[in-house]
């Protein structure tokens, strides 16, 4: 593979498919929540049954979100267990004519993005006040960035993709993180991308080219090494 070398529109096309590919399977998305959907009017009639299956469904899906968003997995884990008190609360006055996913997805990036502003601010507290005590403050960032290192409690092939992966995304710019997270990981349409970010369509597609970019260069060699089938891919 030639490292300096542009990319051709075909090649670039075809390999940040593959490392999107990877990247959804790294974090086990599912395709559609059409199953959830199918639930909803049963769990809008207070149904224990079809709450119990919504919970066991959407509770990993917004898991995976919120580690999308965050790029850290303590964060994300309690983040999704505040998602999924808020969506059961907002259920109630869900317009059954709505596509379910985006809504699901808009109430998930609402609080990652509360979160990660609670985040920098704790941050920049907690600088300030490292900055008093001395003027070394390199023990504090390595802190922050631990947590994007692998962990020894996981030792499946796909979570040390998704543990890569988030180190990965969390060297994206917020920005670029969740349009490829809505658009690659959870497939939502540019469209809807764009209207959930309220940003231009040409906005969303050049945000996204960044993105993939950043985690094909991090990424794509990963999962290359995973699937020898893959270098038989002309121009690769």
């Amino acid at each position: 593979m030639k490292n300096a070398a542009p990319l051709k529109r075909e090649e670039t096309e075809e390999t940040v498919q593959r490392t999107a590919d990877g990247a959804r399977t790294s974090f086990g998305m599912s395709e559609t929540s059409e199953s959830v959907a199918n639930w909803l009017p049963a769990v809008l009639r207070g149904d224990a049954e079809a709450q119990d299956l919504w919970y066991r469904s959407e509770h990993p899906e917004a898991y995976r979100l919120c580690l999308g968003f965050l790029a850290d997995s303590t964060e994300a884990e309690d983040v999704a267990q505040d998602a999924m008190l808020h969506l059961l609360d907002r259920l109630e006055n869900f317009d059954l004519r709505r596509e379910y996913k985006p809504w699901r997805t808009s109430v998930v990036l609402n609080l990652c993005r509360d979160r990660t502003r609670r985040i920098e601010a704790r941050k920049r507290a907690e600088s300030s006040a490292a900055e008093r005590a001395t003027d070394d403050d390199s023990a504090e960032h390595s802190n922050s960035r631990s947590r994007f290192v692998s962990r020894p409690d996981r030792d499946a092939e796909q979570n040390e993709l998704q543990e890569l992966l988030t180190g990965c995304l969390s060297q994206l710019t917020p920005r670029e993180r969740e349009v490829f997270v809505l658009r690659d990981l959870s497939q939502l349409t540019t469209n809807a991308v764009a209207e959930l970010l309220d940003i231009g369509e040409s906005s969303v597609r050049s945000l996204l080219a960044l993105a993939r970019r950043r985690v094909r260069s991090i990424l794509g060699p990963q999962l290359a090494d995973s699937d020898p089938a893959r270098d038989e891919v002309p121009g690769v």
